[in-house]
């Protein structure tokens, strides 16, 4: 994990949070716990990645905490709430609900 690997898919990530969503939102799937994402998927919409309990919990491997006011910008705009972002050495957790 380089910093400047990680450096890019931060900003990658901060883009595309404030970039407006491209495409459909998916149907609820049958996803249980955590989702490890790349920066690029969030482009369809966060509500992709809903459980059927209306719960969003994503994992942004090598992604910095600078990111994170971002990702929680896209979140309010696309109506998710108790959002809360995560910080550790692999990358930032996101968990909220609709």
């Amino acid at each position: 994990m380089g910093y400047w690997r990680r450096t890019g898919r931060t900003l990658l990530l901060a883009i595309y949070a404030v970039l407006p969503p491209a495409g459909q939102n998916a149907a609820a799937a049958d996803i249980v716990g955590p989702v490890s994402v790349e920066p690029r998927q969030i482009r369809a919409g966060m509500a992709s990645f809903l459980d059927r309990r209306g719960e969003l919990q994503l994992f942004f491997p090598e992604c910095l905490a600078i990111a994170a006011p971002f990702l929680l910008f896209r979140l309010k705009r696309e109506g998710f709430s108790d959002c809360t972002v995560g910080v550790s050495k692999e990358g930032l957790y996101l968990r909220c609900r609709r």
